[in-house]
């Protein structure tokens, strides 16, 4: 019989023996004060493998995406998102609740994507009435 892998969300699986053995057997320190070797090796080595200056480490795909759009917009600005989307339907509408930001749902098309003229239709104008399309 083949393994089934459940891959709709970071929290639905749970650990195998061996994930639960090497983290308990992880060298731990305060990642506060970035004295995590454990941590601060996976961010090097996401960091290379993706060609990126640095990497940062979430534990949840939930506040990846916060932490994503609240970077790209302020308090009072507007993403553009698919209604179809992890972010928009999934998350307890976080960037609303806990960054001020407003969702501008757009339809998505069969395959997922957002068709361009609707994304380019919903960018709000240059005016104080509106919230700044800023994602």
């Amino acid at each position: 019989m083949t393994a089934r892998i459940d891959f709709r969300s970071d929290t639905v699986t749970t650990p195998s023996e061996g994930m639960r053995r090497a983290m308990a057997d992880a060298e731990v320190g305060d990642a506060v004060y970035d004295e995590d070797p454990t941590t601060n090796r996976l961010e090097s080595m996401t960091a290379e493998l993706l060609g990126q200056e640095a990497g940062l480490f979430f534990p949840s795909a939930t506040q990846a995406n916060l932490a994503g759009i609240m970077a790209h917009c302020g308090r009072g600005d507007e993403y553009i998102v698919g209604q179809t989307a992890h972010a928009y339907r999934d998350e307890g509408g976080g960037a609303a609740v806990l960054g001020s930001i407003q969702p501008q749902p757009l339809p998505n098309e069969p395959d997922g994507i957002i068709d361009l003229e609707a994304i380019t239709s919903a960018i709000k104008p240059d005016d104080f009435h509106n919230p700044i399309t800023r994602l």
